[in-house]
Parts: C-alpha cells; sequence; structure tokens
C-alpha cells in the first residue's frame, strides 16, 4: 500500500471532498493541515507542483488539482465507476460542479450575494437535479454505490451550504439533490470521518 499525505489548509472547502474520498476508500493518510505562516514558505518555494493547494504526495509523487487527486483516489479503491462511460460520465458531473464552485467563489470574496451568487445557483443546481430525475439508484452516474461526482458534489455543497445565510432554503425547488445529500452523508463508510473531523469555519 502506498503511503498517501494529503496538505491543505486546516478547512474543509476544497481538501474535504479528498478526505471524504480516502475514508469511504478505507485508505489511512497523513492530513498535513498547514496555516497561512506555513503556506506563505510553501507557496514561494517548489515544494507545491502549481503552487496551490490541496496536493497530495503518493510514495513522494505529488499530485495537484483537486479532481485530479480525487480521481485518482477514486480510481484507487473502485469508486471511479464500473467502466469508462460511467467514470466519463461522474467526471462530468464534477467538472460542473468545479465551475459552479468557481462561479460561487466571487460571492463568497467580495459579498456580491445577489449579483454573482444567486444567478451561479439558478443556472448550476437545476443540472444535478436533472441529472438525479435519470438515476435508479440516487447517486449521479447512476452506479449502485457512489462515485467520485457524489463526493465532489455533496461535498462542495456542504462547503457553500457553511457560507450561505439562508441556508435553510438551499433546497428549495431542488428535492433530489437534498435526498442525495442526506444520503450521502448517511453512507456507512463515511461515518467514522465525519465524527472524527475538526470543526473549521469553512
Amino acid at each position: 500500500m502506498p503511503l498517501y499525505k494529503l496538505t491543505y489548509f486546516d478547512l474543509r472547502a476544497r481538501g474535504e471532498p479528498i478526505r471524504m474520498m480516502f475514508a469511504i476508500g478505507g485508505i489511512d493518510f497523513e492530513d498535513n493541515r498547514v496555516d497561512w505562516e506555513e503556506w506563505e514558505k510553501l507557496a514561494k518555494s517548489t515544494a507545491t507542483p502549481f503552487s496551490a493547494l490541496p496536493m497530495i504526495e503518493v510514495d513522494g509523487v505529488k499530485i495537484a488539482q483537486t479532481l485530479a487527486i480525487l480521481r485518482y483516489v477514486a480510481r484507487e479503491t473502485g469508486y471511479a465507476g464500473p467502466d469508462n462511460l460511467t467514470s466519463a460520465l461522474a467526471d462530468s458531473l464534477a467538472d460542473q460542479c468545479a465551475n459552479f464552485v468557481m462561479a460561487f467563489m466571487d460571492w463568497h470574496m467580495d459579498a456580491l450575494y445577489t449579483s454573482c451568487y444567486l444567478p451561479a445557483r439558478a443556472k448550476h443546481l437545476p443540472f444535478f437535479e436533472q441529472a438525479l430525475s435519470k438515476s435508479s439508484t440516487g447517486w449521479f452516474a447512476n452506479t449502485p454505490d457512489l462515485t467520485h461526482a457524489d463526493v465532489f458534489i455533496a461535498g462542495s455543497l456542504e462547503w457553500l451550504l457553511r457560507m450561505d445565510p439562508n441556508a435553510k432554503e438551499f433546497y428549495d425547488g431542488f428535492p433530489l439533490l437534498e435526498a442525495h445529500a442526506m444520503k450521502f452523508f448517511a453512507h456507512p463508510k463515511l461515518q467514522k470521518h465525519l465524527e472524527e473531523r475538526p470543526e473549521t469555519r469553512y
């Protein structure tokens, strides 16, 4: 078994879907949480491939970019889908969620709730609701168990909900997304991680 080390901030945010994927896959890893002072030093060095986090090290090989890491762990643990077509479907949904994350980040950084976040929510959430309407299993790629798409989307929405001042209304009009979140966070292989993870603001 390779040695895995995840380096990210002491936040959930982009790092949490990776942590959850490790937990669901039953892989032990070093959860290296850096503070801003440590990050300033890392960013000025060649310690990270693209001067960005998250990053994992697999027996010393460094891999950056959230979705690349998530897909790697999913493939290693059998959660990338049973075939290439299903995996590509899961990839497309995860990529679309990444677009949504980028769309709402401006609101988070610049307090553009009405002009930035609400239009992004209105545009992107129907894509995910529609995907779930085509699934007979409740998972995004219609697989018997979850894929990395489920992990990334549920993890990203959890992050968003911690920032949204109207979180109680978030799933209004999106019942399948709400049911998916409940199904995902009840996954038996995720429970130990959820119970033990540290509390953070985001």
